[in-house]
């Protein structure tokens, strides 16, 4: 599972886009969601099946295993952190269960462990007790992962898939925001509203 233009490596937060970016950016989540939903409503039954296709599925399985390493990664925080810092890496590891069990029951697929490369690249950052080291970390994770539900979710074909992508995004979009204000900077609107994260390269099941 690589990068398209940043290695795994470099999940470092990303560098404080401008301000109309930022606004930008925030807006370009609902606006890329909602046109996307409107294309799939004007397409006949046939264009747009039901049920995921093969190719859905294949895409689906490596976005169900990005949301176990996320939920993998938030429990080991939450095992370093005390009081409410605990508490939100707790409710985080919970939500990206969630959606990955919504993935998992959607494709027939029990679950095919978490995206290994991600958790060994990513753990020793979460694994820390210093909340604000924790949230840059965790915010930096969960722009990453909207961009890359959002580059999969022009690659669906069937109803389904395209749903529930749509509901992950705009879910987990706001986890970064929430996040930077944990870190003490909401006051930054940059920090708070831009992802200039890449998305993750998850085509072929490469891991």
């Amino acid at each position: 599972m690589n990068s398209k233009g940043q290695s795994l490596v470099d999940f470092e937060p990303a560098e404080p886009a401008a301000t109309r970016r930022s606004f930008l950016g925030a807006a370009g989540v609902v606006g890329l969601v909602g046109a996307s939903v409107a294309a799939l409503s004007g397409q006949s039954a046939a264009a747009a099946p039901d049920r995921p296709t093969d190719e859905d599925r294949a895409e689906l399985t490596e976005a169900l295993r990005l949301e176990l390493a996320a939920t993998e990664l938030y429990r080991l925080a939450a095992a370093e952190l005390a009081e409410d810092a605990q508490v939100v890496a707790a409710v985080m590891a919970d939500q990206h269960r969630a959606y990955a069990e919504a993935i998992s029951g959607m494709i027939g697929l029990s679950s095919p462990g978490p995206n290994a490369q991600v958790v060994e690249q990513l753990s020793s950052s979460f694994m820390t007790s210093d909340v604000q080291a924790f949230s840059n970390a965790a915010r930096s994770l969960e722009n990453t992962a909207v961009s890359t539900h959002i580059a999969l979710l022009g690659d669906y074909d069937s109803v389904q898939a395209i749903n529930l992508t749509a509901s992950i995004i705009t879910v987990e979009s706001r986890h970064a925001p929430m996040l930077t204000n944990l870190a003490g900077l909401s006051s930054n609107l940059d920090e708070m509203l831009g992802n200039t994260a890449d998305a993750l390269d998850i085509s072929g099941g490469a891991a």
